[in-house]
């Protein structure tokens, strides 16, 4: 690769990061969240990748694959699954980010299974909260046994969120977000 290249290639990558910070990073008036990691460049979708997640956001429907969650900006923390009984370390994309990604960040969202499950989540919940949609769990591929490959967790603070009030947002299986109509 010639220098004037390379020098185009990273100025394709930087705006590329930069669009997507646009698009994922968090206004003035939203709470901080602490990340694991930034957000990568999108990948593009290779032929016959599965789609992981469909968000059915105000411009129509995007299909995300694994990689392409992966290279959104990821949280991490240790949480109980209170019905597997086990705390596991999880790392995914919080739902903010995700309503954004959609163009829906703060209406309320309904979550959806592939076994048929749904809920609603309020907004004034995954706005302030760093209630993310996990697709690895100490550091490995959520396994269906897991209730993977996609599921919703909630962190351990505030301790409202672990009450039978919330433990309707613990969706596993998860293949679809939307925002309530």
């Amino acid at each position: 690769m010639t220098l004037p290249h390379l020098a185009r290639l990273a100025l394709s990558v930087l705006l590329l990061h930069s669009a997507a910070a646009q698009t994922w990073g968090a206004p003035a008036s939203w709470k901080p969240f602490t990340y694991a990691r930034a957000a990568q460049p999108t990948p593009v979708r290779k032929p016959g990748e599965r789609i992981m997640l469909e968000l059915d956001g105000t411009t129509g429907t995007l299909k995300l694959t694994l990689r392409q969650l992966q290279a959104m900006p990821a949280m991490r923390y240790a949480t109980l699954h209170r019905q597997l009984k086990q705390t596991f370390t999880y790392q995914g994309v919080t739902l903010r980010d995700l309503a954004a990604r959609g163009g829906f960040a703060g209406k309320d969202l309904r979550v959806y299974a592939s076994n048929g499950y749904f809920t609603t989540i309020k907004a004034s919940d995954y706005m302030n909260e760093p209630i993310m949609l996990a697709y690895s769990a100490d550091g490995q591929a959520i396994t269906t046994l897991q209730k993977g490959p996609l599921t919703v967790v909630l962190p351990a603070q505030p301790a409202r969120l672990h009450t039978g009030e919330y433990s309707a947002a613990w969706v596993w299986y998860v293949e679809r977000i939307a925002p309530l109509k």
